[in-house]
């Protein structure tokens, strides 16, 4: 269950970074770690064999993220600092 180079371990044209997930050596195919990220999958696989592992794979992440606008009351990062959009209603006083 290894991936040796970047051809075997699937599509990576479009892939920007890598993960390797280790699995469970009694063979139940169990993921025991994953641990992301690597700048190309010879890096992620070099992290793996440096530590020994032998049964792991090498795969290309991707992050699906769903844009949509922020909302009155979610959590933005503005400016580097995180920052609450307050609620505020007419008429209201505190």
């Amino acid at each position: 269950m290894t991936a040796t180079t970047e051809a075997t371990c699937g599509p990576t044209h479009d892939a920007v970074l890598f993960g390797v997930v280790r699995f469970e050596e009694d063979g139940s195919g169990r993921v025991r770690d994953t641990v992301i990220t690597f700048r190309s999958a010879r890096d992620a696989e070099a992290f793996a064999r440096d530590r020994c592992w032998t049964r792991f794979q090498v795969t290309p992440l991707r992050f699906f993220v769903e844009e949509k606008p922020a909302e009155l009351g979610d959590w933005m990062v503005l400016g580097g600092h995180l920052d609450h959009l307050v609620t505020r209603r007419a008429g209201r006083y505190r």
